[in-house]
């Protein structure tokens, strides 16, 4: 008996051990910003370049940690708006626990309706689509994105050291969205038939060219059309890398249908984690059309008509429902304030009138629910972190030499100098986080040569040194 004590007291302290892992912020980190990860056709038919931002925890400042989880962050904006530079604390948040971290941009947009819907508010008539398809198909491009975006890191985690057996999303509002159907959209069955072909739709009526995602678009003829979006997949960096999703973060996010009856038999089902508030004016916790609550309000208060061609939602409530009655087996852990939207345009908490200060599609406290995710994640999370002296990635080599050898200033902004005793008959060539080059191959001429630096974006990056004897020597450095 005693023996059996021990060995479960020595599996639970171990299984704290390596959740607290993923809890505490102990770990500077490196980033490597603007990375495109593919390109695809927009709702117009134009072609967009797709860019994510990486972040990767560092252990003691010198060696990186190796076998890391990785946490892919997803920006809301009603499919319509928004961008990847509004994850970027959450991802350094969650780089500092550990975890590599990246986040994305993806497409954006919908045809808009052929109506002049005019009101007294900014931009009102930027959120009237032709027709509720538009919204599951500007839905289901994002998810392509997502899967694609994942793919590439992936692709990558020889040099990002990513651990595949550890993948989580999230996201927020819209991005919660997605990263449900990133995590749960897995059997074609699921694929909504709004994203297979459709009619063709009429030219947006001329006062939404100025919306943020019809800003550069040509609308030639007299309509737009609308194509099968095909696989629920998409075609962005295809790989044979196996994965595991083991867990989704649900900001104030919702399913178009259900996605938790169907998934693949062969594939674990991610837990979820969900926080909403039941005043939320976009996002209905339970049941309901797209912006019911604000649009309830601007009928009522601004004089405006209410928000039409929205399709009908289900919220975190709703599809925790789901999983409880229908006992699909999902470990899901909702997190749900209590007040509920009063339908009063001025008075009390919740009110259309107060919300214009404390929104309820957002968090009641950012900070807590950070950290409720991340101790809901620590858990699921099944590699131990072992620090690792490679930290040069894949297509830079180091050897350990003896020459002296030093780069200043570092971090640097458009200049660095490099200075090298052994420069005769040497070379330098650049290399980022992902083993990308940068440039050919620049020739040393003097001891000390000055590098301009000015074209790379921020981040972390490599000059690989090849000298006569074709000895290879990297140094890390800073691009401010």
């Amino acid at each position: 008996m005693t023996n059996k004590l021990t060995l479960l007291f020595a599996i639970f302290f171990h299984l704290n051990l390596n959740a607290q892992q993923w809890i505490d912020k102990k770990y500077d980190y490196d980033s490597t910003l603007n990375v495109t990860y593919g390109t695809a056709l927009n709702f117009n038919g134009s072609t967009e370049n797709l860019t994510m931002d990486i972040y990767t925890p560092i252990c003691d400042d010198i060696n990186h940690i190796s076998r890391k989880p990785l946490l892919m962050w997803i920006h809301g904006g009603a499919f319509l708006a928004g961008d990847k530079n509004e994850m970027t604390n959450l991802c350094k948040q969650f780089a500092k626990r550990g975890y590599v971290t990246a986040t994305i941009n993806y497409r954006l947009g919908f045809i808009p309706d052929d109506l002049a819907w005019n009101c007294n508010y900014p931009n009102y008539s930027c959120v009237f689509a032709t027709d509720s398809a538009e919204w599951y198909r500007s839905y289901y491009r994002a998810v392509q994105d997502g899967k694609g975006a994942l793919r590439y890191l992936v692709n990558r985690n020889a040099s990002l050291k990513i651990d595949t057996n550890n993948i989580f999303v999230a996201g927020e509002s819209a991005g919660s969205f997605i990263a449900l159907g990133i995590g749960l959209l897995d059997t074609i069955s699921e694929k909504p038939i709004q994203a297979y072909a459709s009619s063709n739709a009429p030219n947006p009526f001329s006062n939404t060219l100025s919306c943020e995602y019809c800003v550069g678009e040509n609308f030639n003829g007299v309509n737009v059309a609308r194509p099968d979006l095909g696989d629920i997949d998409g075609t962005i960096e295809p790989t044979s890398v196996t994965f595991q999703i083991k867990g989704i973060g649900n900001m104030y996010g919702a399913m178009f249908s259900d996605l938790l009856e169907n998934h693949k038999v062969d594939s674990p089902k991610p837990a979820i984690y969900s926080f909403h508030q039941p005043c939320d004016l976009v996002v209905p916790i339970d049941s309901g059309g797209v912006y019911a609550g604000l649009s309830w309000c601007m009928t009522n208060g601004y004089n405006c008509y209410g928000i039409a061609n929205t399709p009908k939602l289900y919220g975190s409530r709703a599809f925790s429902n789901w999983n409880t009655n229908n006992g699909y087996g999902y470990n899901i852990h909702d997190e749900f304030t209590t007040t509920n939207f009063p339908y009063n345009f001025l008075f009390g908490t919740g009110s259309c009138a107060d919300q214009i200060n404390t929104p309820c599609h957002a968090y009641d406290n950012s900070i807590l629910r950070e950290n409720n995710l991340a101790n809901f994640f620590a858990p699921l999370v099944t590699t131990n972190p072992v620090c690792d002296t490679t930290i040069y990635p894949a297509g830079v080599i180091s050897v350990a030499n003896e020459d002296k050898v030093s780069v200043y200033p570092n971090p640097a902004v458009n200049i660095i100098n490099i200075n090298y005793s052994d420069f005769e008959n040497s070379t330098i060539t650049i290399f980022d986080m992902l083993g990308q080059k940068h440039n050919d191959e620049i020739s040393l001429l003097k001891e000390n040569t000055e590098i301009n630096i000015e074209n790379l974006s921020q981040g972390l990056y490599f000059f690989q040194i090849r000298n006569k004897n074709k000895t290879l020597k990297a140094i890390r450095f800073v691009k401010e």
